[in-house]
């Protein structure tokens, strides 16, 4: 079965003012800045290799002895987190600068001011800290033993006039990874880094047989096919009906029925990936922040479908402890 190995975002200033969402309630929320540019299999071999090891997950195990303190240094703060998380982090001279695919060559700019390298990795640790424990070192699967964390400074396409990408995600070249670009300051968009996670999750899932798209495509309204065509979804470019201000499906369009809610937004009708990663976007910001991005998005009986049928599927697949369990199901039930 085919799919994009690359999965990211590019930020186009063209439809940054453009994203204002209402839930199907007609609420406003606030604006997303979430565009993307698919990818294919990528097809270079990484410069190194990481025969590093993911511990096993011990759902008794006491992680209070790996919290940050304010005054933790760097190489602290990833000895740290690289524990409790069973990851592999990367960052100033030592990251790779170059992902190939057959289409495109996406290039990462060396980022190594140690200051905004912690600062950004304390805001990764506050994203990824909500979820579930053992969540992370559960994500490799496969031949891949550990999930590599890239912290990079600008991420370019090659032959593109200022496309950026703020993170991107690949299971490809030996390694299971996640990049993140970091911003002066140490500014990083955890939301983002997030949503990268959900699609290493989904290429467990897909890994591991318990998801297809067949049985994903039955959620979806009849006759409905994702078109994979990123940029012209997201700004409106083929038809009035894939405008912000009328397009079917999405909850900003304050003309569309409670029950006519099938998408989070236009990202969502990509491809497969987008839409279950975007369908608990908002899950996941509400369970870290106590925040809803899109108000009574999963009163929508469509949207609630997917994300139940989602979470089963994370429930299967995931040793996941009873409070984390009571943790999610509660955020979950607070906002449907």
């Amino acid at each position: 079965m085919f799919r994009s190995k690359f999965k990211n975002k590019i930020v186009a200033a063209a439809v940054l003012g453009c994203m204002l969402l209402t839930s199907c309630g007609n609420k406003p929320a606030p604006s997303q800045t979430q565009n993307a540019a698919t990818k294919q299999d990528q097809t270079a071999a990484s410069s190194e290799t990481s025969e590093a090891t993911a511990k096993p997950f011990d759902p008794n195990e006491d992680l209070s002895k790996y919290d940050l303190k304010d005054d933790d240094s760097l190489e602290q703060i990833v000895s740290k987190m690289e524990a409790k998380y069973g990851i592999d982090i990367v960052y100033g001279n030592d990251i790779r600068t170059e992902f190939v695919d057959q289409n495109e060559t996406l290039r990462a700019a060396k980022f190594t001011n140690e200051k905004d390298i912690a600062i950004a990795l304390r805001s990764i640790n506050e994203g990824i800290g909500c979820l579930p424990k053992g969540f992370m070192q559960q994500l490799p699967y496969g031949k891949h033993k550990i999930l590599k964390l890239y912290l990079t400074g600008a991420i370019t396409i090659e032959g593109t006039n200022g496309g950026t990408i703020p993170a991107f995600t690949s299971d490809t070249d030996d390694e299971l990874y996640l990049t993140v670009e970091i911003l002066d300051q140490g500014i990083i968009n955890v939301p983002d880094v997030l949503h990268e996670l959900t699609h290493i999750v989904d290429f467990k899932l897909q890994y591991d047989g318990l998801l297809n798209d067949a049985d994903w495509g039955k959620l979806n309204p009849e006759g409905f096919v994702y078109d994979n065509n990123y940029i012209d979804n997201m700004a409106g470019k083929k038809n009035t009906e894939n405008c912000f201000a009328t397009e079917r499906y999405v909850p900003h369009n304050t003309d569309c029925a409670i029950d006519d809610i099938w998408f989070y937004y236009s990202y969502s009708k990509v491809n497969a990936y987008e839409d279950r990663a975007t369908t608990l976007e908002d899950l996941i910001i509400y369970k870290m922040w106590n925040y809803e991005v899109a108000p009574e998005l999963y009163k929508c009986p469509h949207i609630k479908a997917k994300a139940e049928y989602l979470l089963k599927l994370v429930e299967k697949d995931f040793k996941i402890t009873d409070a984390d369990k009571e943790a999610w199901t509660k955020a979950f039930k607070a906002i449907i």
